[in-house]
């Protein structure tokens, strides 16, 4: 019988991410049409398949491509100019992100796919939140053809924090802006016309209801009942930092994942981000509605908010993502970042060496975020079937010799400079330092320019200028 014709033929050490969390010591896959045709033992693909092309040896490690479940693209100029300052949403990201005009957002969107991709990540998750932007930020990906989780939404609230000493004479307030939920919402609905939450398009839509300072109860109300309709997930940020938690019990008398239950959203479709602050009585109602968790390690530190009792999300049955939140941008140094402060915080306190297992944090960052998501039907595992998005990463450094158990040692040693390939649909867009759709010359003067954009911007609102080292 004569071998089938396939697209590409990928090989190495397979940690399929797949229900049992298979591993073939020396595999293969077989590429059709952007879909993974046949998965097994090297030899055996080799005999039933042909290709032009053959990517890895048997040395090389083959695993789904990471997802980035939580980031905002046009952060990524900001970089370093937050180092030293709280709090820094409001006075560094937010008009970070007003400053920009749709052609520089387009830029911070193929910036932040040169390092995910870098590392290995196929899949971002976007929270856009300016209508002025979306068809640059489309633009870019669809450009690019990185896939992504694209949730968007745009506030309808006006609000106001009273703070510290502020509240002897002063309160926390709240107004929504009639009219502008319906209106935004309507936008939504079209973009998941567009861009359906099911399907095999690179891009899928999602609802982006930010954070309740910022959506008004009516926002949520509908959104989340659009997000049911459209089989798509409610983003929000909740029980992100200490005004948050202060600005609700204020104005709302409750903390904030209760006044989500409040609102009737937290079900399957919620993806509760950050949680750092999330107290027992929240995470059980986040567990008993069946929402989940994004969570992005490396923040925690960055923002100096809480850790997250990560292990006891899990523990109530909560799925759990693992987003770079533009922190990093590399999906290793947020998988060890989750390893080491979870170690820290937990594993160390409880003397518990088994407070993650290894296998879960890389989860995190391919199968089960997938089904945060709502992906999992395409991406997060090597399976026939699924979409061929794939990270290689070369095996054969003396840090990886000597392996024992390849979660633990991937989890532990492995770094971006492994990556030798990712390929998303079947399409290698990265290939030992080349990048097959991004211009890295023209990025390179684009990032220059942007970053002396913000910074120009920010200057006057640090509190103390930067060190010179």
């Amino acid at each position: 019988m004569q071998p089938a014709q396939a697209d590409l033929i990928v090989r190495g050490r397979i940690a399929t991410m797949d229900a049992t969390r298979r591993v073939i010591d020396d595999g293969a896959l077989a590429v059709v049409g952007g879909r993974i045709a046949a998965l097994g033992p090297h030899a055996e693909i080799v005999r039933d398949w042909t290709a032009p092309r053959s990517l890895g040896d048997a040395r090389s490690i083959v695993l789904p491509g990471f997802i980035d479940a939580h980031t905002h693209c046009s952060q990524c100029f900001v970089r370093s100019l937050t180092t030293g300052e709280l709090p820094m949403i409001p006075r560094i990201y937010n008009p970070a992100q007003r400053s920009l005009d749709a052609t520089q957002a387009g830029q911070t969107v193929r910036l932040i796919a040169a390092q995910l991709l870098r590392s290995g990540i196929t899949t971002l998750c976007e929270g856009t939140l300016n209508p002025a932007h979306e068809e640059a930020i489309v633009g870019a990906i669809e450009e690019v053809g990185i896939r992504c989780n694209l949730a968007r939404g745009c506030a309808d609230q006006d609000f106001h924090h009273a703070a510290l000493y502020a509240q002897v004479r002063d309160r926390s307030w709240l107004k929504a802006r009639e009219g502008e939920a319906e209106i935004d919402l309507a936008r939504s609905a079209a973009f998941l016309d567009r861009y359906p939450a099911r399907g095999d398009r690179l891009i899928r839509g999602a609802v982006n209801a930010s954070a309740l300072l910022g959506f008004s109860e009516r926002y949520f109300r509908d959104g989340h009942a659009l997000a049911r309709e459209r089989g798509a997930t409610l983003q929000v940020h909740v029980g992100r930092d200490r005004e948050e938690v202060e600005f609700c019990l204020a104005v709302f008398g409750r903390r904030p994942v209760e006044r989500l239950a409040d609102l009737g959203v937290i079900d399957r479709h919620l993806v509760a981000v950050h949680a750092v602050l999330a107290s027992e009585t929240e995470i059980e109602l986040l567990a008993r509605g069946g929402a989940s968790l994004a969570h992005s390690p490396v923040e925690c530190v960055a923002n100096l908010n809480a850790i997250p009792n990560l292990p006891r999300f899990r523990a109530a049955g909560i799925r759990v993502a693992l987003g770079c939140d533009n922190q990093a941008n590399d999906i290793f140094v947020t998988m060890r970042a989750a390893w080491l402060i979870h170690g820290a915080k937990w594993g160390v306190g409880a003397y518990d060496p088994e407070f993650l297992a290894p296998g879960d944090i890389i989860a995190m960052a391919t199968s089960e975020a997938a089904d945060v998501l709502f992906m999992d039907d395409l991406v997060g595992s090597l399976e026939v079937g699924k979409a061929a998005d794939i990270a290689l990463l070369d095996g054969s450094g003396p840090h990886l010799m000597a392996m024992q158990h390849l979660s633990s040692e991937i989890l532990r040693y492995a770094s971006r400079a492994e990556v030798k390939a990712t390929i998303v649909a079947g399409r290698v867009l990265y290939e030992d330092g080349a990048f097959a759709t991004i211009d890295v010359e023209r990025l390179r003067a684009d990032a220059d320019a942007g970053a002396a954009h913000v910074r120009g911007v920010l200057a006057d609102r640090r509190y103390r200028a930067l060190p010179h080292f």
